[in-house]
């Protein structure tokens, strides 16, 4: 081997080497730099519960999770088992009563405050006397502020004595409504009366 090739060798080496080095030095400050990957949650936090208050500071509704997850960036929020729990604010005990419970497997919290329930949601009165008892459907939604409830899907609404079902439902949690749309079919239990001795 020449001395000409040698020294075209060394000087090759020397620069595939000078180019690892800086190659690795780049590398380091990226990974040493914060970098927000949008798969990942802002906060996430478990077994959470929120109290939510008008402005005149009565308690309008209740939020528990077992798992939420915020992402700032889609202005989302993300509930595993939430249930909701709806106050009745023009009442005067404090704290008011509780008027309907909320559930789900999960929900999603937009940032104009609409809560989309995914899987089993169930609403179940929590007044006595509100001839509504339950609704149960696949899929909802509920607008905090309102507390208008919607769903596209199969629905049954229970309540004293009848038995509805239905493919569409509108109501109101606070007017204690709930309108079944398309494919309406009910049942009604006319009680029994013990005959007078």
């Amino acid at each position: 081997m020449s001395r000409t090739q040698s020294w075209l060798i060394a000087i090759l080496t020397l620069i595939v080497l000078a180019l690892i080095g800086w190659n690795l030095s780049n590398s380091n400050e990226d990974t040493s730099s914060p970098v927000l990957d949008e798969g990942y949650p802002t906060y996430q936090t478990q077994e959470a519960t929120t109290f939510v208050y008008d402005p005149e500071g009565k308690l309008v509704y209740k939020l528990e999770a077992d798992d939420v997850k915020n992402y700032t960036e889609t202005k989302l929020t993300w509930f595993t088992k939430p249930v909701l729990t709806t106050f009745d604010a023009n009442s005067q005990p404090t704290p008011p009563p509780e008027t309907w419970t909320v559930q789900a497997n999960k929900a999603k919290l937009t940032h104009d405050n609409m809560l989309y329930l995914y899987g089993d949601v169930q609403v179940d009165s929590l007044n006595d006397a509100s001839q509504l008892k339950r609704i149960t459907t696949e899929n909802a939604t509920v607008n905090l502020v309102t507390q208008d409830v919607a769903s596209d899907d199969k629905v049954t609404l229970e309540g004293v004595g009848l038995k509805s079902v239905g493919m569409k439902m509108r109501g109101n949690l606070r007017d204690k409504t709930a309108e079944l749309i398309d494919k309406v079919t009910t049942q009604y239990e006319i009680p029994h009366e013990e005959p007078n001795p």
